[in-house]
Formats: C-alpha cells, sequence, structure tokens
C-alpha cells in the first residue's frame, strides 16, 4: 500500500503550544462528557491544574477553545485536501487515496476534537459557524472531483460522485467515534485500511464489468436509476438538515 506523502517539516512545538494542546484536549472530554453548555471555565481549569486567571492567558473564554477545535479540525482538513487536489499530475485511484489517508488521519489523531466541533459547532458564532461548514464543503468537493476523474477516465465504476464521497466521507468522520486516540494505537495502518476499503467501493474490476454486462437490459438499468434517485433525495434531506443545523 502507499503511504500519504511526507508533512512539511514545522518548527518543534513550544512548551506554550504544549500547554495550549492540553487545555484543549481537557476541554474536548469536558464538552464531551458534560456538554458545551454544561461545562464552565473553572471544569477545565481543574482539569488541567491550573487557575483560572492562568487559563485565560492561553483562552479568554471556553468560546474560544471551541473556536479553535474547530479551526484545527475543519481547516486542517480542507488544507490537507486542497494539497492533494492541486496535484493533478497523480491518477484518480492514488488521489483518491492521499485523500482518505489525509482526511482519515487527521480524524483518528484528533477523534475527540472532532466529536465537539460535530456536537457542539451550533455554539460557534455565525462566522465561524459559516467558516466551518465552507471549509467541510471544500473537503467534499476535493472528493468528488477525484471521483469524477476517475470515472471520466474508466478507473472508478460509474456512480453518483456525490453519494460515493459521502459515503467515503462519512466512513472517515465515523472512526472519531470508535477509536480512541489515547491508547497510543497508531493511526497509520487504520488510515490504510480504510483508504483501501474506500478504494475498493470504486474501482473497476472484473466482477463489476461482468455484473454490468449482466444489468445491461432497460430493466436493469432503470432499477440502478431508482437506487441512485432514492439515495439522491437521501443526500439532499442529508445536506438540508446539516445546513440549517445551529
Amino acid at each position: 500500500m502507499s503511504k500519504a506523502p511526507a508533512p512539511a517539516k514545522k518548527s518543534r512545538p513550544t512548551r506554550g503550544d504544549a500547554q495550549r494542546q492540553t487545555i484543549l484536549d481537557a476541554a474536548s472530554l469536558l464538552f464531551i462528557e458534560k456538554g458545551f453548555g454544561g461545562t464552565n471555565i473553572n471544569d477545565i481549569a481543574d482539569a488541567v491544574g491550573m487557575t483560572r486567571t492562568a487559563l485565560y492567558y492561553y483562552f479568554p473564554s471556553k468560546e474560544s477553545m471551541l473556536e479553535a477545535l474547530t479551526r484545527d479540525v475543519t481547516e486542517r482538513a480542507s488544507d490537507l485536501t486542497k494539497e492533494v487536489a492541486r496535484r493533478a499530475e497523480i491518477s484518480p485511484d492514488e488521489g483518491l487515496r492521499q485523500l482518505i489517508l489525509h482526511h482519515a488521519g487527521l480524524i483518528l489523531a484528533h477523534p475527540l476534537q472532532f466529536r465537539v466541533v460535530e456536537r457542539s459547532e451550533s455554539s460557534l458564532p455565525e462566522a465561524q459557524r459559516l467558516a466551518a461548514q465552507a471549509a467541510r464543503r471544500a473537503v467534499r468537493d476535493d472528493f468528488v472531483n477525484v471521483i469524477r476523474r476517475g470515472i471520466a477516465q474508466g478507473v472508478f465504476v460509474p456512480v453518483d460522485a456525490d453519494v460515493a464521497a459521502f459515503s467515503i466521507i462519512g466512513m472517515c468522520n465515523w472512526s472519531a467515534w470508535w477509536f480512541d486516540s489515547r491508547r497510543n494505537e497508531p493511526v497509520e495502518p487504520v488510515a490504510e485500511l480504510i483508504a483501501e476499503l474506500g478504494l475498493r467501493m470504486l474501482r473497476v474490476d472484473s466482477s463489476f464489468k461482468k455484473a454490468r454486462a449482466s444489468t445491461r437490459g432497460a430493466a436493469g438499468q432503470a432499477e440502478v436509476g431508482q437506487a441512485l434517485s432514492r439515495m439522491r433525495d437521501a443526500l439532499e434531506q442529508l445536506e438540508s438538515t446539516l445546513g440549517t443545523k445551529g
């Protein structure tokens, strides 16, 4: 299996960066356990062994912590997929693999933060909420575009690219609910497995060609069209719900 390209080298985190991340990790746990509304600054300060005054040096409010958590997840996800989407020289299947490795890898590395963002986005100020939604749409668009390119080149089976993208992204996102990063288990093998499963959903192979040949009749085509239509309706309802949430 191919691996995601090594990330660009970053400056070594400072002590302040480490403390900031410790605070965000503690806030994530509390937001999940008690809810955003049920958590106060004192809870977070106690969890990290700091005074409120010391905590305010890093974050002026719990709302600012939620904003930071959201930026870390949504903007980084968008930046990572853009990085892959710009590489027009790679094949569609390798492009999709890299997209999945990046997206799943980010979520697997920060599952608690992702869960907080999913549950508490409605508590964000409108500007930050809209920015988060735009970042998620950008991620989806990058997946859709590479899938459409693969379909056009005959690499992927001819399916609804939007439905396929949502299915693969959903598989990545759901890992936040079952993967526990606190066990210090390696992220890479899990991300590789998710990428392989995503590719198997779409790759053209001999079994697909045989199945396609057997469904070329009008009845078979009608059944496929009806199924895609139902999936499209469900997808539009989901998008409408997500767009109006909060």
